[in-house]
């Protein structure tokens, strides 16, 4: 026990030794208190909730921090139905201890359960409801409200008075009786209850004398009657009973027998029925993994069979595709066949050249090259010089835009060209494109320094000073024909350039490739220059 004025622990005598303050009376209110608590614990053991009440909140009155006292008065109206007195005691225990007190677990179990939660505010709810039809003589709806309630929660005390009283109301001795009885039983205490209880007694028993009836007498066990001194006791005589024993004897054995082998045979029997399933289970289970292996070896193979088709088709497709070797074959062919009918024509040759894909490809035959290399050297020198006579000849007739066209292909054929870079920039500056222009005379400035077009080229970078002059072709004219030994060995040449397309393109079709009678596959090691 505590000293209420400086909190150190009391001893047996009647002040405080640390503060000195008189507690006779204040332990006595202690230990009443105390004595209050303990009578409401043993009547909430027989279950008289009602008195239990009365004396805790007497032991509450005396010590408002009595925790115990707090924590089983919640528990009593807990267990009446009184859901909200309850939450509020605890609540007031925890807030008085906050730890190591039982109320906290309380309040978890209910708080943490929503649905329960809910539940109880229903019930609460229908009883106000059940209230207000009382009020308003709506006894009917009352009842069933009633009825849910004590149904859902029959410690409701509450709900089970004003169900009583309603039956006493509407003289239904028997079900308000029953109704008491039943609230009774949960608090033995209640004299609400045991009020009605006795009315409706009085009213069954004044109802009984008035009709005459009574309650079936027990049946008699034996027949006494005395002889001299002697009390003689005779049994009753009832044939029919044992013939009944012995009937439900019979039919507790069938019972046994048919319970026995249902607990006993029959699990057996269903344990082995199990167990064949089970081993068919495991043989199918098997087969199907062992095709399922089978399927995977096929898929992999198939796989395996559409990768190769798919190489052979990439090399068929390299050697016949619009961009595959034989196609190269096809444009060399054709532009040593332009380059030896007409020297002069280099641009068509220069055409067929450009449609080669891949001159530098390793499926190509050293034939292929070697005449690739020469067309390409001599081909593309003429064309050069034929795009710049072009490229001048249309800047001298102040067609720009053509020449620029030509210039730009005749300084692509020849990097060396310091005539056609000029033009092309005098072009552009023409064409009302000075920047492009200023470029190209730089470049021409930088990779030229010994050209004679560097001054002009200058002048106009420095000065902005433009040359109006028309152009004149410095190249020396070609004849653009061919010695008799280089169209003899342009010939065989183009004849080994064929034999080789024709074994490359036997070789794509996987057939043997044909050997021509009027050419042979001879190639000279050096073609002229």
């Amino acid at each position: 026990m505590k000293c209420y004025n400086c909190g150190c622990t009391l001893s047996e005598d009647d002040f405080c030794t640390a503060c000195g303050a008189d507690v006779r009376n204040f332990k006595k209110i202690m230990r009443l208190s105390n004595r209050y608590y303990n009578e409401g614990l043993e009547k909430a053991r027989v279950r008289d909730l009602t008195g239990a009440v009365a004396s805790l909140r007497l032991s509450l009155k005396c010590n408002k921090n009595n925790v115990q006292a707090r924590n089983l008065l919640g528990l009593v109206y807990f267990e009446t139905g009184e859901i909200v007195p309850a939450l509020s005691e605890w609540i007031l225990s925890k807030n008085i201890r906050a730890k190591k007190n039982i109320a906290d677990d309380f309040l978890s179990e209910i708080q943490n359960n929503q649905s329960k939660l809910n539940s109880y505010d229903a019930l609460i709810r229908k009883y106000n409801q059940a209230c207000s039809y009382a009020k308003h003589d709506d006894l009917d709806l009352a009842v069933i409200q009633l009825k849910a309630v004590v149904a859902k929660n029959p410690g409701f005390m509450r709900a089970m008075e004003l169900l009583s009283l309603i039956y006493i109301h509407n003289e239904e001795w028997s079900k308000a009786r029953k109704c008491a009885e039943r609230g009774l039983k949960i608090d033995a205490g209640n004299t609400t209850l045991k009020t009605y209880l006795k009315e409706a007694d009085k009213r069954i028993a004044e109802k009984e004398n008035a009709t005459g009836k009574r309650h079936p007498r027990k049946k008699e066990e034996a027949i006494s009657y005395q002889s001299g001194n002697e009390t003689i006791i005779q049994p009753l005589n009832d044939s029919g009973g044992a013939g009944g024993q012995t009937i439900i004897n019979i039919l507790i054995g069938l019972l046994a027998g048919a319970a026995l082998m249902w607990f006993l045979v029959l699990p057996a029997r269903i344990q082995v029925a199990r167990n064949e399933i089970n081993e068919q289970l495991k043989e199918v289970s098997e087969e199907l993994t062992s095709r399922t292996a089978d399927m995977d070896d096929l898929n992999k193979r198939i796989e395996a069979l559409q990768e190769e088709s798919k190489g052979y088709q990439d090399s068929l497709q390299e050697y016949t595709g619009n961009e595959g070797v034989i196609s190269d074959y096809n444009a060399l062919i054709a532009a040593a066949q332009s380059y030896i009918e007409d020297p002069d024509d280099a641009l068509k040759a220069v055409e067929s050249l450009d449609k080669i894909k891949k001159p530098g490809s390793t499926g190509l035959s050293d034939e292929f090259r070697t005449l690739y290399d020469y067309l390409n050297s001599n081909v593309s020198e003429k064309a050069a010089e034929q795009y710049l006579k072009s490229g001048i000849t249309k800047y001298n007739d102040s067609d720009y835009t053509g020449a620029i066209d030509d210039l730009t292909e005749s300084y692509e054929l020849n990097k060396e060209s310091d005539q056609a870079l000029y033009y092309l920039a005098q072009s552009y500056l023409k064409n009302d494109n000075p920047d492009k222009a200023t470029e190209l005379f730089n470049q021409l400035i930088s990779n030229f320094p010994d050209s004679e077009f560097k001054g002009r080229a200058e002048k106009y970078v420095d000065q902005g000073v433009e040359d109006n002059e028309n152009a004149s072709l410095n190249a020396p004219e070609n004849t653009g024909e061919l010695s008799p030994a280089d169209q003899a060995a342009l010939q065989a040449a183009l004849a080994a350039a064929a034999q080789a397309q024709a074994e490359q393109a036997a070789q794509a079709a996987g057939q043997p490739a044909v050997q021509p009678a009027a050419q042979p596959a001879v190639v000279p090691e050096q073609l002229p220059q």
